[in-house]
């Protein structure tokens, strides 16, 4: 049996695995065995991270939105339950945006907000509701863009039952006639 160096694939392992750790101090950046051990830490603290940085930005954009809100006396949580009646759908990303750089625009969701609020301390009037948006209690929040795809639907419907009924008509005309 030959005999088999792998000088080369190890080599390039080790290699690959310096690569990753250039910048470290000390011997974490040029012994292989620290090296190794080092990147793996800063992996695992990599993929972590990820995932709190999403809940960071999360409550940032709350902070902002719930300081916006302040300003125009209003809490934050009044303030989505107001955009739930509303029926607008931003999410906080782009309202924690709209408040710090278009305050303006923010003002005028805050508007909107406060027309639909029932006063402190009271339910929503669910009779009104249903009449502004159907028979479900909370109103059904639809984009401005989503409105052609429904008509489309509803044409197709029609466009349907148009055919069914072509197609019912001549069987009739024949069991007329006989």
């Amino acid at each position: 049996m030959p005999r088999v160096k792998r000088g080369v694939t190890a080599h390039a392992r080790h290699k690959k695995v310096l690569k990753l750790a250039k910048g470290y101090r000390g011997k974490r950046k040029n012994v292989f065995k620290l090296a190794k051990n080092a990147v793996m830490k800063a992996g695992m603290n990599a993929y972590r991270d990820r995932r709190i940085k999403k809940r960071t930005f999360h409550q940032l954009w709350i902070l902002r939105i719930n300081a916006a809100c302040r300003g125009h006396e209003l809490r934050y949580s009044r303030f989505i339950y107001g955009l739930e009646l509303a029926g607008i759908k931003i999410n906080r990303k782009m309202l924690a945006e709209l408040a710090v750089n278009h305050e303006d625009v923010f003002a005028q969701i805050v508007e909107d907000v406060k027309k639909v609020l029932p006063p402190q301390g009271e339910p929503a009037d669910l009779d009104e509701l249903r009449k502004r948006f159907g028979t479900k209690a909370k109103p059904a929040t639809k984009m401005a863009y989503d409105e052609p795809k429904d008509k489309k639907k509803d044409e197709k419907v029609e466009e349907k039952e148009e055919k069914a009924e072509v197609k019912e008509d001549p069987k009739k005309d024949k069991e007329t006639e006989a």
